[in-house]
């Protein structure tokens, strides 16, 4: 009993690490993850899920194009409305009216995708706040995985004196 107690907590653990490792292996192709934390951009991008969005030249920018920017205290993503020499003016896709401020073209990020993944930056943002829990989580699967290989060993050697 207590070892499929250990299995089930050990497959969890591998299914956890294996999601974290999926929302971060974009960034291995200058995509960055940010989770959605608004309602502004409903329903293209939800609350709680992961958007995606890489660097992109200035002049590469369209009307309609998702744009992520540093505000004072947060990153923000809202859609192009128009360009203009000073920067872009931008809105969210739920809100009535065009953002009061204009994005200076130095507070760009990049450039964001048209969809997000749902519920998974809820994941991805407890574990970036709380990455103790994925280096003990780490630990333990690898301290596991000796511990299996160990224990494999010894079995093979009893086996080889027996015969």
């Amino acid at each position: 009993m207590l070892i499929k107690i250990k299995e089930i907590i050990f497959r969890i653990l591998y299914i956890l690490i294996l999601i974290y490792l999926c929302i971060f292996i974009p960034s291995l192709w200058g995509y960055k993850p940010l989770v959605v934390i608004s309602g502004s951009m409903e329903p293209t991008l939800q609350v709680g899920g992961l958007l995606y969005y890489h660097e992109e030249k200035l002049n590469d920018f369209d009307r309609g194009d998702i744009l992520v920017y540093q505000a004072k205290h947060h990153i923000i993503s809202h859609r192009i409305v128009d360009n203009t020499e000073n920067g872009f003016l931008t809105k969210g896709d739920a809100n009535p009216n065009a953002d009061s401020s204009l994005i200076k073209y130095s507070q760009v990020l990049g450039k964001g995708t048209n969809w997000c993944i749902p519920y998974l930056g809820y994941y991805a943002d407890f574990i970036y706040n709380h990455k103790y829990l994925l280096f003990v989580s780490v630990a333990i699967v690898v301290i596991d995985l000796f511990n299996d290989k160990y224990t494999e060993r010894k079995l093979k050697r009893k086996d080889l004196k027996n015969e």
